[in-house]
């Protein structure tokens, strides 16, 4: 056995995700990959579908790299990095909100950047202190000096540029105040058992008894910030939805999509598969704005009513009922305690018919054991097992969590930034065999996407398969 049989592991795994990767670029025709490039990679569109075995490539890349830079890295620099992460956060909102990173977009020699004396120049920023800041996320490679004191945006920085839902992302609401009350909220001496809505570190924050959503009510810019960023975040995941789950076999059966806000879902599922009819339901606030939604995005006489809107609150009893109708619930479940959840699952089990399906579209947590070559043997399936004909997602190979790591890092860390908005429940497969049993559903099967979410797909015990 090797000495260093944890450092051999990665670097075979590295070498076998990288090859892959660039041999699916090829197939695919795209350009090469490169930091310093001064347009977005077709890869970077929100829109664009890769294979499956470049999805996994991929992914395995990031969870690699993490590892090795956990394995490498000195434990005080992590710990540095950690306690200093808030200036991540605050570096990028400062060169959004001063525009530094609209003119760098806009500077004519895109691949050579600016002078931090020009930037001053231009929108009255200090190049002394800007340049410590570019200086800070060229480490993150959102920036790049091209010359001393002369920054350019490197390629994930366009994705901060005005419109792109990267930037919205990076705009949401609350975020450092959530992450530092963490620690206050756990130790909470009332609240630290309760899996109440009301007993977040939002009302701890502002001084409130209401929920969220009833919070930002009362706070429109708030409100309007975090609206957009909920739609960036399933923009990112709708590729994978719509390509990777067979919706036509849900053909001659209404879809109903249960707490489906302004309809996004529904629109992108009727465009894709125009056999296919929905009904979106929500309260009636979100309703009144889905209406004129839908008027929108359906100005063809032809295609009105292929979406409907309705209202229905889903504490109460499902008014669509039988082998007519499938059921949907997109990111609605993790807002809710499993008695909650049990209870509007219930609401939709009394509803269902023997020939329905429950589609419940969530992210699944996965516990993050490694385990070492001694474990398992090296028997994990391999990027080159993949024939790109249908998704399937790969294990970890050793000395990569179950989870993937890093690359899981985006997907744990909404998890976690949900459950400070609204005690958020992250549940594994088993969580939600749970919930979705002491519903009077079970699980038929659990769909992988190529997305940071998968389709649970359930229906009543005497009908699953």
């Amino acid at each position: 056995m090797s000495r260093q049989e944890e450092l051999d592991a990665l670097q075979k795994t590295l070498n076998h995700a990288i090859d892959a990767l660039r041999e699916e670029l090829v197939a695919a025709d795209l350009p090469p990959l490169s930091l310093q490039a001064t347009e977005p990679h077709p890869l970077d569109e929100y829109s664009y579908l890769p294979s499956p075995r470049l999805y996994e490539a991929r992914r395995l890349l990031l969870a690699t790299v993490g590892q090795l830079k956990n394995l490498v890295e000195y434990p005080h620099e992590k710990a540095c990095e950690e306690s200093f992460s808030p200036y991540n956060r605050g570096a990028l909102e400062a060169i959004i909100d001063t525009g530094v990173v609209d003119f760098l977009g806009g500077v004519p020699d895109r691949k050579r950047g600016a002078h931090v004396s020009e930037i001053q120049k231009a929108l009255d920023i200090n190049s002394r202190k800007l340049t410590i800041i570019l200086r800070f996320l060229s480490t993150e490679g959102w920036v790049r000096e091209t010359e001393e004191g002369v920054f350019a945006l490197n390629r994930p920085g366009y994705e901060l540029l005005q419109g792109k839902n990267g930037r919205k992302l990076v705009e949401n609401v609350y975020i450092p105040e959530i992450a530092s009350s963490l620690s206050d909220w756990l130790q909470h001496p009332e609240w630290k058992h309760s899996d109440s809505v009301v007993h977040t570190p939002i009302q701890m924050i502002h001084g409130t008894d209401l929920p969220l959503f009833q919070w930002l009510q009362t706070q429109p810019s708030a409100f309007r910030r975090m609206a957009e960023t909920i739609r960036a975040n399933g923009d990112a995941h709708n590729r994978g939805v719509i390509a990777d789950y067979p919706w036509n076999s849900l053909e001659g059966r209404t879809i109903v999509d249960c707490g489906g806000g302004q309809g996004f879902l529904s629109i992108q599922l009727a465009k894709n598969f125009p056999s296919l009819r929905f009904v979106n339901q929500d309260l009636p606030q979100v309703i009144a704005i889905t209406k004129d939604h839908l008027a929108n995005e359906f100005p063809d006489p032809s295609d009105q009513g292929r979406v409907v809107a309705e209202v229905q609150d889903f504490f109460q009893p499902q008014s669509r009922r039988g082998n007519d109708y499938n059921y949907v619930f997109r990111y609605v479940l993790h807002d809710w305690a499993d008695a909650e959840a049990i209870q509007i699952l219930k609401n939709t089990a009394a509803a269902t018919g023997p020939q329905s399906k429950v589609i419940i579209i969530e992210t699944i947590s996965t516990p993050s054991i490694i385990r070492s070559n001694d474990s398992a043997g090296d028997v994990h399936p391999s990027l080159n097992s993949l024939d790109n004909t249908s998704y399937q997602a790969i294990a970890a190979p050793p000395f990569i969590p179950a989870n993937f790591g890093a690359a899981a890092r985006a997907r744990e860390v909404v998890v976690l930034h949900l459950l400070g908005l609204m005690n958020a429940q992250g549940r594994t497969v088993m969580n939600w065999k749970k919930v979705i049993e002491a519903a009077g559903l079970k699980i038929q099967r659990v769909v992988p996407l190529r997305s940071e979410v998968s389709v649970i797909e359930c229906g009543l015990p005497e009908t699953s398969t």
